[in-house]
């Protein structure tokens, strides 16, 4: 329970420089920021104020939590035993890497 109970400013993410260090596989991150700092709609990197967005509704997820939430209390929504295990590391599955080709 104490590890599903932190408040958005204990939770920290890494900031990631998409536009070029991601799409170059360039390890490493601009640093880190609270969710806290992200939900306030700015965070400031190296000096600078930058604008931030979500890229998904706390609102509607808390929503739609909810009715999940009812289906289970009222028996509506049954949990049942999987179809099919995920494999695990014995299975010594390779995973591909995406090849960036030139333009």
């Amino acid at each position: 329970m104490r590890c599903v109970s932190v408040s958005d400013r204990d939770l920290y993410a890494p900031v990631v420089d998409y536009s070029e260090s991601y799409g170059q596989r360039i390890p490493g991150n601009l640093g880190y920021v609270s969710y806290a700092d992200l939900k306030s709609g700015k965070i400031t990197i190296n000096g600078k104020d930058v604008p931030t967005a979500p890229l998904s509704s706390y609102p509607k997820a808390r929503e739609i939590a909810g009715i999940l939430k009812e289906w289970i209390q009222k028996g509506n929504f049954l949990l049942s035993e999987p179809v099919q295990l995920l494999p695990s590391y014995k299975a010594e599955i390779v995973p591909k890497t995406l090849e960036i080709r030139g333009l």
